[in-house]
């Protein structure tokens, strides 16, 4: 394995790249955002779909101003749920891109096999 990549963020149409050497640290943050108390793995909490949508938002916000956005936990929360209110499918794969954003960043092997991505066995 060669280490992290660098990590792109999109918010509201501006694009934020956290570098690989500077990667590991966004991932703490992600992580303890997403643990508080819980004592299992952030990445399996994702995986098994018991992130709230506050801890979700909380740690999206936390890689987006790690990444140099100014935004706010608030900001992202209430960007999903107009999402998800306007009643069609786009609320959902918002969602679904946030978390596959999050899951991403702490651990890409994961986030490939979630995606289909997974690369072919030599």
């Amino acid at each position: 394995m060669s280490g992290f990549e660098p990590v792109t963020l999109n918010w509201k149409g501006e694009s934020f790249t956290v570098p690989a050497d500077r990667v590991f640290g966004m991932v703490g943050q992600i992580e303890e955002t997403i643990l508080k108390d819980e004592g299992v793995p952030a990445v399996l909490l994702l995986l098994a779909n018991k992130v709230s949508h506050h801890r979700l938002s909380c740690a999206y916000g936390a890689a987006l101003r790690y990444a140099g956005a100014a935004v706010t936990d608030e900001d992202v929360y209430l960007s999903i749920q107009k999402d998800m209110a306007a009643g069609d499918i786009d609320g959902a794969i918002v969602l679904q891109r946030a978390v596959l954003g999050v899951l991403a960043i702490l651990s890409p092997p994961f986030a490939a096999s979630v995606a289909g991505d997974e690369p072919e066995k030599k």
